[in-house]
């Protein structure tokens, strides 16, 4: 316990932990059933039945648990973000938009990639305060890790879901999942810009500043950006420009989960890159290309370019 209200389970998934009027509350519920069934026993040892599961983004490691925690408790309520709701009650979305929309490969249906579906019975603002089981909770907009990925605040604590990384666990991620850099960027700039008393990230240890570690982070993110456009100084298709970029971060892709995560994060920073004017594409002979902005040509200028 951080306070006498607000604490968390420390693990591979930091689960925050809320003490409401009639029980508690969670903020997200880890990987699996193992994971919460560690959850279940911890609540059962302070004698508090679960009142409400708050989500803060649609990834199986942050609520592969609600399945086995709502059969315990069914009564209890479930929250999360619009959007990433709809992939909390069909999880099979997960898989489906890293297989770029295909049906997922059999490799896709691992736990990591496809938990459980849960019901989610009311959703979170966007940005703003909620109260839940009598306690007020301020809703921060984070998303970049995820569409619209929340950070929850209560009594002066943030859970950061996974906005930023620790930093010890931040050198272990060459290329950081997300769906947008530039959104990732921003939100990181908004929790280094504010000054609460504590920090708790989804993988990492509560602090009670976040700015040495979100320093790292934007920093990873900008080295990154600087790597992708090196790269593009020849035009290259995403994924030849992929494969350069992990031999670069001595990053070795061994299976398909793994290669369609690094692809969507490759994407993601394109996406934050493209929306800043650094890089542009172009379809040729079926290809679709992309290259540093600064290289482009009049022979490139015939309209093709985005």
């Amino acid at each position: 316990m951080i306070t006498e209200r607000v604490g968390f389970f420390p693990g591979h998934v930091n689960i925050g932990l809320v003490l409401g009027n009639h029980g508690a509350i969670l903020i997200d519920s880890g990987l699996d059933s193992q994971t919460a069934k560690k959850i279940k026993k911890g609540l059962d040892a302070i004698a508090q039945p679960l009142s409400a599961v708050i989500q803060t983004h649609a990834h199986a490691d942050h609520f592969g648990g609600n399945a086995y925690l709502l059969g315990c408790w069914p009564e209890a309520k479930v929250y999360a973000p619009p959007l990433e709701e709809a992939i909390i009650r069909y999880p099979i979305l997960e898989p489906i938009y890293l297989n770029m929309g295909a049906e997922p490969l059999a490799d896709l249906r691992n736990k990591f990639l496809l938990a459980p579906a849960s019901r989610v019975d009311h959703l979170l603002p966007v940005e703003g305060d909620i109260e839940i089981d009598g306690v007020v909770f301020s809703i921060l907009s984070l998303p970049g890790h995820s569409w619209q990925q929340v950070g929850v605040v209560c009594e002066e604590i943030c859970f950061a879901a996974d906005s930023y990384l620790g930093e010890d666990i931040l050198d272990k991620h060459k290329l950081p999942f997300l769906v947008d850099a530039y959104e990732t960027i921003a939100s990181l700039e908004k929790l280094h810009a504010s000054s609460y008393k504590g920090y708790i990230p989804g993988h990492g240890p509560y602090t009670t500043s976040s700015h040495g570690a979100v320093t790292k982070n934007i920093e990873l993110h900008h080295k990154i950006y600087q790597e992708i456009e090196e790269l593009l100084q020849d035009e290259n298709t995403l994924e030849e420009a992929l494969a350069r970029l992990c031999e670069r971060l001595h990053i070795s892709i061994e299976n398909a989960s793994s290669y369609v995560l690094f692809r969507t994060a490759f994407m993601g920073y394109l996406v934050g890159l493209h929306k800043q004017g650094r890089v542009v594409y172009r379809f040729v002979q079926n290809r679709w290309l992309w290259r540093k902005t600064e290289l482009l040509d009049q022979d490139g200028a015939d309209g093709e370019e985005r």
